[in-house]
């Protein structure tokens, strides 16, 4: 059975041990990450599975737009699309490590992309973000390969994530005490 309770990603409203399967999806970057390690760690069962996505601002999106050199280089900055991070969050390849040095075992830990793509309304607001930034000729050149691209069929942009899955064992537990 899954149920879903809404709550404190800082303080879950679980007690301990007591869930099979824990998943955090872009909540570690809003908070103190580690904290909230602690937590999907408390309440999960020993051999329970916790899986954790948090967004990706040391890798680039990637934008399927025909672009010049100049502007994809431009448009490459890191955390350009939906970046952001409180103090104490988490969204870096750093989660690899605070997994392991949680002592979590089977961990399978990779980077993966969302495509946004124009059935969603966030492609706009991704679009006009990254359009902000440019001068009235790179601006030009956007709308235009954006049109291109939307006649084509082809548009999108690909945000990038930080993933991990893993086992809880019974010496998982070194985020408890905010160790990294």
């Amino acid at each position: 059975m899954i149920e879903f309770h809404e709550g404190r990603a800082e303080e879950l409203p679980f007690s301990d041990d007591s869930i099979d399967v824990a998943l955090s999806c872009t909540v570690m970057e809003e908070g103190d990450a580690d904290r909230m390690l602690a937590e999907l760690i408390r309440v999960t069962k020993v051999g329970g599975r916790v899986a954790v996505i948090v967004r990706a601002i040391d890798v680039p999106a990637w934008v399927n737009l025909r672009l010049s050199p100049a502007l994809k280089a431009k448009v490459g900055i890191l955390g350009l699309f939906g970046a952001g991070v409180a103090p104490g969050g988490c969204a870096d390849a750093s989660l690899y490590n605070r997994f392991s040095k949680a002592g979590f075992t089977q961990l399978r830990c990779f980077p993966q992309f969302n495509a946004v793509t124009p059935e969603e309304p966030r492609l706009r607001t991704l679009q006009q973000q990254a359009l902000a930034m440019f001068g009235a000729e790179e601006a030009a050149e956007w709308r235009r390969a954006i049109e291109q691209a939307e006649a084509e069929g082809t548009s999108f942009i690909a945000q990038p994530n930080h993933c991990v899955v893993a086992t809880k064992s019974l010496s998982t537990g070194g985020a408890r005490d905010g160790s990294r």
